[in-house]
C-alpha cells in the first residue's frame, strides 16, 4: 500500500476535504489514475489498498481519519464484496465499484448502507466518482427538510438522505414545515408529501412560493396517489421536481443531488453577479441595491445612518511602481482588512481603489474608522523583495439627505477634503 499525495507540482493545492480517502483497487494503474483525479479535483490525500488484508491492517492501525472509502467489490482475497462489511463495521462510508452489473448484488450492497454503486465501464465512471465525492462533502453542510405525516416514511427518507451525509429535519404537516423554514433559514431543499392533515402539499407549496422563489429554495413534491396529473400540478405551483412514492434509493438520491446542484449553480451565478471579482466584496450594483433598502428603512423608521467613502492613498504610485499585479495584491490585502474590521456593516468596492460603506451605528462610526485607518497605516505586505506600506483617506457623513446617492456624494466631499488636507485622515460632515 502507498499514500498518494501528488504534491510534487509547483503549487500544492490546499485540501478542500477534511480527512483522507481510502481507495481500494487491485489494479494499480486504475488506482493511481483515480487517486490522481481525486487529488487534483479536491486536494485530498488518498491512501491506496490493493486487497482486504491491507484494508484490515489500515483499520487496525487506527491512525487515519477517512472521509470515505471508494472500494472495488472484487478483490483477490475477497471476491464477493466482503470488503464492504469490513468497511461498514469500521463506520467508514463507502462508494462501491464493480466491473460487472448484477441487480441482486446491487440491491444487497445498497441495503448495507453503501452510498452508491458504480459500474466501472469507462473513465466516465471515475469522473462520476470524483464529482460524487465533492457532492458528499458539500452535503455535510447542507440541510434538507422532509414534510410528511407518515413517521415511517419520514424515517425511511431521512435514513436514505443521511447516508448521503445530508442534515435532515422533519415535519409532520405543512404548518410545522413552514415554521421550520422560517426558523432555519439554512434549509436548501424540501421534500413535501401531498396528502397531509392541517395543510396539504399544494397549500404548503403556495405559501412557500409566496416568500421564496425557486432560486432560493428547491422543493420536490411527493405523492403515492398515483394520479398522472399530480406531478404537473406540483410543477405549476412552483415545485422544482416531483417523485412518486415509494421512491427507490437511487432515484431519490439522483433527484435530490440534481436539485441541490442546480441551487448551487444559481448561488454561484448570483455571487458572481453581486460580488467584485478581485476582492470578493459587494460590487457597485449590489451595494446600491442593498444600500438603497437600508436607506429607505432608515428614512421610514427615522433611524440613524452613516455613509463612508474611502480611498487608498497614492494608489496610482503603487501601480506605477509594482505593476497592476502588485496593485491587485494591495487591493486584496486592503479588502481583507476592510471586510474583517467592518464585518457587520455593508461594504462594497465600487471602482478602482474606492470603497463605500453604510454604518447603522453612528455613535461608533468615527471611532471604528479611525481604528481602521491606524490598522491600514501599520499594516505591511511583501511584493517580491519589496516591503509595501500604504494609507487610506476616509470621508464620513451622518446626515440623512434626500437619497443614498446624495449621502454618498456628501461623504465623497469629505473624502476630497481629507485628501486635500494631507491624506491618511478622516473628515466628518
Amino acid at each position: 500500500m502507498a499514500i498518494i499525495r501528488f504534491q510534487s507540482r509547483k503549487i500544492a493545492k490546499a485540501s478542500e476535504i477534511e480527512g483522507e480517502i481510502l481507495l481500494i483497487e487491485d489494479q494499480r494503474s486504475l488506482a493511481l489514475m483515480a487517486a490522481q483525479m481525486l487529488h487534483e479535483r479536491w486536494g485530498c490525500h488518498v491512501l491506496i489498498a490493493t486487497n482486504l488484508e491491507q484494508v484490515r491492517t489500515i483499520i487496525a492501525q487506527n491512525t487515519h481519519h477517512f472521509f470515505l472509502a471508494v472500494s472495488d467489490l472484487n478483490l483477490p482475497d475477497a471476491p464477493n464484496g466482503e470488503v464492504i462489511d469490513v468497511l461498514i463495521a469500521a463506520r467508514i462510508s463507502v462508494i462501491a465499484m464493480t466491473g460487472v452489473f448484477d441487480e441482486s448484488m446491487q440491491e444487497n450492497i445498497l441495503s448495507k448502507g453503501v452510498i452508491d454503486y458504480v459500474l466501472k465501464s469507462s473513465v466516465d465512471a471515475y469522473e462520476y466518482i470524483v464529482e460524487l465525492v465533492g457532492r458528499l462533502h458539500r452535503n455535510l453542510r447542507t440541510k434538507v427538510l422532509v414534510v410528511d405525516d407518515s413517521r415511517t416514511f419520514c424515517s425511511l427518507i431521512s435514513r436514505m438522505l443521511r447516508v448521503q451525509g445530508l442534515q435532515v429535519v422533519t415535519a409532520g404537516d405543512g404548518v410545522e414545515g413552514l415554521k421550520l423554514i422560517e426558523q432555519q433559514r439554512d434549509i436548501k431543499l424540501v421534500l413535501v408529501d401531498l396528502e397531509m392533515p392541517n395543510m396539504d402539499g399544494f397549500a404548503f407549496l403556495s405559501h412557500v412560493r409566496s416568500k421564496l422563489g425557486k432560486d432560493r429554495l428547491a422543493v420536490i413534491g411527493m405523492s403515492g396517489a398515483g394520479k398522472a396529473r399530480l406531478s404537473a400540478q406540483f410543477l405549476k405551483l412552483g415545485a422544482n421536481d416531483f417523485i412518486s412514492k415509494p421512491a427507490t434509493y437511487e432515484e431519490l438520491v439522483c433527484r435530490v443531488s440534481q436539485n441541490l446542484e442546480m441551487q448551487e449553480c444559481i448561488e454561484a451565478v448570483r455571487h458572481i453577479a453581486y460580488h467584485d471579482y478581485l476582492t470578493g466584496l459587494l460590487n457597485r450594483r449590489a451595494f446600491f441595491e442593498q444600500g438603497g433598502k437600508l436607506f429607505q428603512d432608515a428614512m421610514q423608521k427615522r433611524l440613524l445612518l452613516a455613509a463612508v467613502v474611502m480611498d487608498i492613498d497614492f494608489f496610482k504610485r503603487i501601480n506605477d511602481t509594482y505593476g497592476h499585479d502588485g496593485g491587485d495584491v494591495v487591493l486584496k490585502h486592503f479588502s481583507t482588512l476592510l471586510g474583517r474590521h467592518f464585518e457587520h456593516q455593508l461594504v462594497g468596492r465600487v471602482g478602482g481603489e474606492e470603497f463605500f460603506m453604510l454604518f447603522d451605528d453612528t455613535d461608533k462610526v468615527v471611532e471604528q474608522c479611525e481604528s481602521f485607518r491606524l490598522l491600514v497605516e501599520q499594516s505591511q505586505l511583501h511584493l517580491g523583495d519589496a516591503l509595501v506600506k500604504f494609507t487610506v483617506s476616509i470621508g464620513v457623513t451622518c446626515q440623512l439627505t434626500t437619497s443614498l446617492d446624495e449621502m454618498l456624494k456628501q461623504a465623497d466631499k469629505s473624502l476630497y477634503i481629507a485628501k486635500e488636507s494631507g491624506r491618511n485622515r478622516i473628515i466628518v460632515t
